[in-house]
């Protein structure tokens, strides 16, 4: 028998992780009775398959290698070879495992991942980040990645592809969903304080920042509250009178769970006004007043009395409830109007 000529064509028509699909064709016109041995050398490893088509299954293949296939064609005889054809081909990287956003801040995200594939030391990683209509690819020598320049606030798509040793041939792409941090709110602030309520507002800038919903942390003593706002204004009520409350801000992202750092404020509640405002004596050029007060908070209060004498005014304080104002006109009507003033020294209730 004469050697049958070289296969013609041969090229891999589907590659997979552990399988590749070979094709070719021939144009002896003995080739009808011709069956084909087909060498697989997987770096130490060499196999030989048979088919009787110009088509055969490579499978058992290792993820993310490359292999080396020669096809021979056999003449009718079954041992008349022709000269083999060869081609090399990777097969595909098998997907990547446990990928995950191992920090994640304003404009930037680590992303980690691991392979378990016994060819993934040469391998490198495509990652794709859409964001919006934007669409970047980025690429890593290691499993890990810093992708930066994101945009604050906003729900980002990251999928790592790995790329065998031929630096073409990926695995299927695995996907993570990560919102970036919100920046901190802007310009926190008491827009009013009462008795039991205080009106805060704020602002931000983040182009995302329409979806934002806002946490509010209330910290009273031991007590802590947390609030929810859809709008850069929040009325905090159930407060207690003339106590130090500390107020935190995070804007949350679209994810409704990713929180930009929190933006904080002390504001005193005012005192509730004093009870029970009486002159306990009065003299002739001196006057001994008394009051009452009922907030659980009184006991650091201090007092300011205002005395107004015709057009004289003169402010007075007093670390307890009661004050004697002296140096008082004879025989005339004086204003004394009380003020309790919480543990801040500057929030005053209304006076009495």
């Amino acid at each position: 028998f004469t050697e049958p000529s070289p296969v013609l064509d041969l090229k891999a028509e589907s590659v997979g992780v552990t399988s590749v699909i070979l094709t070719w064709t021939v144009n002896d016109t003995a080739s009808n009775p011709y069956t084909y041995r087909i060498e697989v050398v997987s770096g130490a490893s060499v196999r030989n398959l048979t088919s009787n088509v110009t088509r055969a299954e490579i499978t058992e293949l290792i993820p993310g290698t490359m292999h080396r296939f020669t096809v021979f064609a056999v003449a009718n005889d079954g041992q008349t070879e022709g000269e083999g054809v060869s081609l090399n081909v990777s097969t595909k990287p098998s997907p990547v495992l446990d990928l995950k956003a191992e920090s994640v801040g304003v404009t930037s995200v680590i992303l980690t991942w691991t392979v378990n594939d016994t060819a993934s030391n040469p391998y490198t990683y495509r990652i794709e980040v859409v964001s919006g209509a934007s669409v970047r690819n980025l690429t890593s020598n290691v499993t890990r990645a810093e992708i930066t320049e994101l945009i604050p606030g906003t729900m980002h798509r990251f999928t790592v592809f790995a790329v065998a040793i031929d630096g073409q041939m990926e695995g299927e792409g695995v996907s993570l969903n990560v919102s970036t941090k919100p920046n901190p709110v802007l310009d926190l602030k008491a827009e009013y304080v009462g008795v039991t309520s205080v009106i805060l507002t704020w602002t931000v800038n983040d182009t995302a920042s329409n979806p934002y919903t806002y946490r509010i942390e209330v910290v009273s003593g031991a007590s802590v509250r947390n609030l929810t706002s859809n709008v850069t204004r929040a009325e905090i009520t159930e407060l207690i009178p003339g106590t130090m409350h500390r107020f935190t801000v995070f804007a949350v992202a679209i994810d409704g769970q990713t929180e930009g750092e929190g933006v904080s404020l002390n504001v005193s509640t005012k005192p509730s006004p004093v009870l029970d405002l009486k002159a306990e004596s009065v003299g002739v050029t001196s006057v001994i007043l008394t009051w009452t007060v009922n907030d659980s908070a009184s006991n650091p209060y201090t007092y300011r009395i205002e005395v107004v004498s015709g057009a004289s005014v003169r402010n007075l304080t007093s670390n307890v409830t009661r004050a004697e104002i002296t140096e008082l006109t004879p025989g005339t009507m004086h204003r004394f109007t009380v003020f309790a003033v919480a543990n801040d020294g500057q929030t005053e209730g209304e006076g009495v």
